[in-house]
């Protein structure tokens, strides 16, 4: 489950713009840094406005990836709510519905009876319910450090006239200062579940020195009973 906002301090509102002729609606989205407002833009699509921004952090700095066009994905510098670059609007883009950036907390778990140390990181919910220092009743102590994000993120979305399923894209925003982001199809052709969230679709985990970051994906898929066969969408 995803963190509230001690995790993400920032958030947006929106108010769905009607129907009109030759248009299918439009989004105005309100941004606030906790209650107060701080700026706004206009989405062309009356669907998806809360779950396309997601404000991430790096080197102590706020960002969030935004789609003002239902088509391309995009990152603001926070607060100022700076557009800094990204996708331009395309025919055949790349459609975000979601965006998911993880925060995390390091957590060093000493073992005092053994004398062994390691590193986990904690995320969203997970780690929203522990700070500080921790004892257990077996001696070992929990080190939790502050929220950070990852410079990895996910967008859940689709090319415009596929087959309308979600599919799973990665965005590297390790250059997102500079207004550079780079999405991929990292992990291949992902179909994600149906009611779920990102948060709820991908568990991330690592455990230093034995393994770096992983991430568990829940995906869809559909196939017919008898044979066992994978049924392709565009058969359908």
């Amino acid at each position: 489950m995803k963190a509230g906002l001690e995790a993400r301090r920032f958030r947006v509102e929106a108010n769905v713009e009607p129907h009109r002729i030759g248009s299918w609606g439009s989004s105005d989205v309100k941004i606030f840094d906790r209650d107060t407002q701080i700026g706004e833009y206009s989405r062309n699509h009356p669907g998806y406005a809360l779950t396309t921004f997601e404000p991430f952090e790096i080197d102590g700095a706020w960002y969030a990836l935004y789609s003002r066009d239902y088509n391309s994905t995009r990152v603001m510098s926070l607060p100022d709510c700076l557009d800094l670059g990204g996708e331009e609007p395309a025919p055949n883009g790349f459609c975000p519905v979601e965006f998911f950036v993880p925060r995390y907390k390091k957590v060093m778990i000493t073992n005092h009876a053994l004398g062994h140390e390691s590193e986990y990181w904690w995320f969203e919910g997970k780690a929203e319910k522990h700070s500080g220092e921790e004892t257990t009743e077996y001696g070992s102590k929990f080190s939790f450090g502050p929220w950070m994000s990852l410079t990895t993120g996910f967008i859940a979305g689709c090319i415009w006239g596929d087959d309308s399923s979600l599919k799973l894209e990665v965005v590297d925003l390790s250059r997102a200062a500079e207004g550079i982001i780079y999405r991929s199809a990292r992990f291949g052709h992902i179909e994600l579940p149906e009611g779920m969230s990102l948060a709820e679709s991908i568990y991330l985990d690592r455990h230093k020195p034995y393994w770096d970051l992983r991430a568990t994906i829940i995906r869809q898929e559909r196939r017919n009973v008898a044979t066992g066969a994978l049924i392709d969408p565009y058969d359908e």
